[in-house]
């Protein structure tokens, strides 16, 4: 991390003519760089967050601060791309499970490459909520896990099961009128 990045260890006190500058300063940017956020691929609430965090980090860091403007968007935008590389770490890591965990499901005779190609299908929460309800966790663990409220985690599952049977039974459908039953 950079050193502008983090607050500063020390509690810095601020005069009156600094606060002042200061709130003129986020008065007028705070929006600014709002739409700065979004314009470069944040979500309205994402780039709220993110705006509000850049300018306590500029608050905190005043005195020292030779380019306001500058300094807030190096630190907002940096935020947005830490954020962007959790969320890509996230769901990497979600797909494998979810990949592995549907492999396991399938009979050793299985052809590995369908239950693959089936899991693939799925959408990622539907496909991450099944890979860990198999794996034995409650809805109330994957919620907990996900992020997500346990009537998502129910919904999400049921729609996963949903649509595995229908494209179970169309492939062993298919594969009736090529082969015979």
């Amino acid at each position: 991390m950079e050193e502008h990045d983090m607050p500063s260890p020390t509690k810095i006190e601020l005069s009156p003519e600094q606060l002042a500058e200061f709130a003129a300063f986020y008065e007028g940017d705070v929006n600014p760089l709002v739409g700065l956020l979004i314009r470069a691929g944040a979500a309205r609430d994402e780039a709220q967050d993110f705006a509000q965090e850049a300018m306590r980090v500029a608050l905190t860091n005043w005195p020292s601060i030779r380019s306001p403007k500058a300094f807030v968007r190096t630190v907002a935008l940096r935020t947005l791309h830490r954020s962007w590389t959790v969320t890509r770490r996230d769901i990497d890591t979600g797909k494998r499970v979810a990949q592995d965990a549907m492999v396991a499901t399938f009979d050793a005779n299985e052809d590995v490459h369908e239950a693959v190609r089936l899991l693939q299908a799925l959408p990622e929460a539907q496909r991450v909520a099944f890979a860990l309800h198999y794996d034995g966790y409650g809805h109330a663990e994957i919620a907990a896990i996900t992020g997500q409220h346990p009537d998502t985690v129910r919904s999400n599952l049921r729609h996963a099961r949903q649509k595995l049977i229908r494209m179970l039974n169309r492939d062993s459908a298919r594969k009736e009128a090529h082969h015979g039953p």
